[in-house]
């Protein structure tokens, strides 16, 4: 998108310097890239799923053979949620659907135009054909696969079902015992209700100053197939001031938008610090139930660190270096497309190292406060199923109230 907004700003405002960076020309060369980009992710997704919960259950199962009286958190029984095999079957059925897509594609290209009965195409659509029978005979071993994974995986479940109950138990009795305190004024709910409404607001603006820019490209081409539009003055002029502030005014949101997420991210860090500053002593004492479940459950900054490195570096990487390989004579030298394997390679490297750091960073201080807070093990499916419990009873205690105001 911001690619697209940029190609038109440049063809309406800016066509001079446009047609010396052929931005049109890149512009179409990242089409086959993006496509290309996004089976990739189709694929790699659910890969990384399978790979995640099969590492999961072998630690699992190495942790309940070594410690057999202790069971593991919430979050790590969730990751067995999903088995590998079914992540693995989700990745099969993607290749199904790309190879049924291209190869339905190729074959009614081949039947509806003469040129396209070339032995390409045929072999696509062969090579099409051959991996959807194939997902259908992998979909069936990973059928035998996934029950088994399922066995293991109940056997555990099992184990930990008595040791959990007794656990939630004891933590409550410490709870109930444990002093009742205050926290600090920056770990109570509503720290971050002043940048959310911001964002929110730069996020609408964005919104609002991209559907006005749209209108120069609607006045210009009203549709697809429509020829462009050229009018006297000073609409001609109106059109092409809206197409290069508009885009003036996106950049602006954009910048604002970003600051603001930085400064979130801050937020969010320097709330953690306070966290564990505050349980540093190891003073048991007992505070409101969302407090304790934000400060143990809320996304930490490392993690939306991490995932906005290769949001924002991986992409643009990706398609320089594809849009040079996919048209040669574009104005993108050997040391840009250089830089831009060397960023699309470093940028998850470099997430991944934050991610990771995080991780252990975020076990200490998420102990410690389990440690001091005793909340036991609350995870977002126990909160919903409390929250909905809490419902009911409010519901029915207002249904009583008002057949004894009737009575």
């Amino acid at each position: 998108m911001t690619m697209l907004i940029a190609a038109i700003v440049g063809d309406e405002a800016l066509w001079e310097l446009s047609n010396e960076l052929r931005s049109e020309e890149l512009l179409r060369a990242t089409v086959l890239p993006l496509f290309g980009l996004a089976a990739t992710l189709a694929l790699a997704i659910p890969l990384l799923g399978a790979f995640d919960a099969a590492t999961a259950l072998r630690l699992l199962e190495r942790h309940a053979a070594e410690h057999p009286d202790q069971v593991p958190s919430a979050a790590q029984r969730a990751r067995l949620g999903v088995l590998s095999a079914r992540h693995v079957r989700r990745t099969v059925l993607a290749v199904a659907v790309i190879a049924m897509a291209v190869g339905g594609f190729c074959l009614f290209f081949a039947l509806v135009d003469d040129e396209g009965r070339t032995p390409l195409v045929w072999t696509i659509v062969a090579v099409s054909a051959v991996l959807v029978a194939a997902s259908l005979v992998v979909r069936t071993i990973l059928l035998g696969v996934e029950e088994r994974q399922a066995g293991r995986r109940a056997v555990l479940e099992v184990r930990w079902r008595r040791d959990a109950v007794a656990a939630e138990f004891a933590e409550e009795r410490r709870r109930e015992a444990s002093p009742a305190e205050d926290p600090p004024a920056m770990l109570r709910p509503g720290v971050f209700a002043r940048i959310d409404r911001a964002l929110a607001v730069a996020a609408g603006a964005l919104v609002i100053v991209v559907a006005i820019w749209f209108v120069s490209v609607w006045l210009r081409q009203p549709c697809k197939r429509c020829d462009e539009r050229y009018f006297d003055e000073p609409i001609e002029r109106f059109i092409d001031g809206l197409s290069l502030w508009g885009g003036i005014a996106i950049a602006c949101a954009l910048a604002v938008t970003a600051v603001l997420v930085v400064v979130r991210l801050v937020l969010m860090r320097r709330v953690e610090t306070a966290a564990a500053r505050w349980v540093a002593d190891g003073r048991p004492r007992r505070v409101p139930e969302e407090v304790a479940e934000s400060m143990l459950l809320s996304p930490r900054a490392g993690l939306w660190v991490s995932r906005l490195i290769v949001a924002v570096f991986v992409p643009f990487a990706v398609f320089a270096a594809f849009a040079a390989l996919v048209d040669p004579e574009l104005p993108l030298g050997g040391p840009t497309v250089a830089i831009a394997l060397a960023v699309a390679v470093a940028a998850p490297v470099l997430a991944a190292l934050v991610g990771m750091a995080d991780l252990r960073r975020a076990e200490r201080e998420r102990n410690a406060l389990r440690a001091v807070l005793s909340p036991g093990d609350p995870d977002a499916s126990s909160i919903a199923a409390r929250d909905a419990a809490e419902q009911r009873a409010g519901a029915k205690r207002a249904r009583r109230a008002q057949r004894r105001r009737r009575g």
